[in-house]
């Protein structure tokens, strides 16, 4: 199921955005992803997985570079972007979030989340 995986990795490119825009936590929400997102998908997290670390190690793409990438492959297999794998998505990301508190820039970026998978 290759649209699965684009969208668990489209999961990982958000997670990706939420740590960046929190500074200086990075580190420690790149730890707390793995454990979550291991808890989140089990077996499917390693896509996820290697798309954050593509990311953060290599690429360094902007928040709205990142952001908007991800929703490109939601968009793409939206047939396949599933209820539950949409919670999931949200999951994950207030889960990152929440590794330390909460910043504006990250609610914002979880609301105008919420907002585009309701449009899908």
């Amino acid at each position: 199921m290759y649209e699965k995986r684009e969208i668990h990795r489209a999961i990982g490119e958000l997670a990706y955005v939420i740590a960046r825009a929190q500074a200086g936590h990075e580190l420690d929400e790149k730890k707390a992803f793995i454990d979550i997102i291991e808890k989140e998908l089990n077996f499917d997290a390693w896509a996820a997985e290697s798309r954050f670390e593509f990311l953060d190690e290599k690429v360094h793409p902007s928040i709205d570079h990142a952001y908007n990438e991800a929703m490109h492959e939601f968009k793409l297999y939206k047939d396949h972007l599933t209820p539950k794998l949409k919670e999931t998505t949200l999951r994950v990301v207030e889960a990152v979030a929440n590794v330390y508190y909460r910043s504006d820039t990250q609610q914002f970026i979880i609301d105008r989340l919420k907002n585009d998978l309701k449009a899908l």
